[in-house]
């Protein structure tokens, strides 16, 4: 087999490979979730052929496969080609939310009943086993912001209606100015859940 021809292959293979596990991490979130109908469809009509070229041209690189013919060389060229296109599609089809960048929910921006916070609720990267939740606050006076995680069970979380107005969570005054209840609504899809939030320390504390 001629020098061009081995180099080319082994790009066009390593190409191949590395696009098809791009996709793979991609459509599964890096395994958070199940493959969607989406990516169940792309992978058999661009990842399958893609990993049958792979296997193709590994063949040829193993057996030292040289073209003798010009019918030789325009099915090579032809498979090389569409190789490249499908393994450049499969690349693209993928989305980097919820695993490479994450995916946020937000409720609409509230203020408390003492006015001296602005909050929503951020749900990351939902639907997903590395979901999770965490409280945005904003100083009013100050305009310091902040977040502190809460352990809303997300996770249980099966239908979330979004609308133009979204109320998730309620921000309620306690006698303690930096203490605050929050309480999740049956907007959320999830029974009511209380947590204590200490502003001060940044931290909350789910309340039975």
């Amino acid at each position: 087999m001629r020098v061009w021809l081995r180099l080319i292959l082994i790009a066009i293979i390593l190409f191949s490979v590395s696009s098809f596990v791009w996709f793979l991490l991609g459509s599964t979130a890096y395994f958070q979730h199940g493959m969607d109908i989406k990516g169940t469809t792309t992978l058999g009509g661009a990842g399958i052929p893609i990993l049958l070229f792979a296997v193709l041209f590994t063949i040829l690189l193993i057996k030292g496969w040289t073209p003798t013919s010009g019918v030789d060389y325009v099915g090579i060229c032809v498979a090389l080609v569409l190789s490249t296109i499908l393994s450049t599609a499969l690349i693209q089809s993928v989305s980097t939310n919820g695993w490479a960048k994450e995916k946020v929910e937000s409720d609409s921006i509230k203020i408390t009943d003492d006015e001296k916070y602005e909050y929503r609720i951020d749900l990351i990267n939902l639907f997903q086993k590395n979901s999770h939740a965490r409280l945005y606050l904003k100083n009013v006076g100050s305009g310091e912001e902040m977040y502190i995680p809460v352990d809303i069970q997300t996770r249980k979380i099966v239908v979330l209606g979004v609308s133009e107005v979204n109320h998730w969570v309620m921000l309620e005054t306690t006698k303690n100015p930096s203490h605050y209840i929050m309480y999740t609504t049956e907007d959320l899809g999830l029974p009511e859940e209380k947590f204590e939030i200490d502003i001060r320390a940044g931290t909350s504390s789910r309340l039975e």
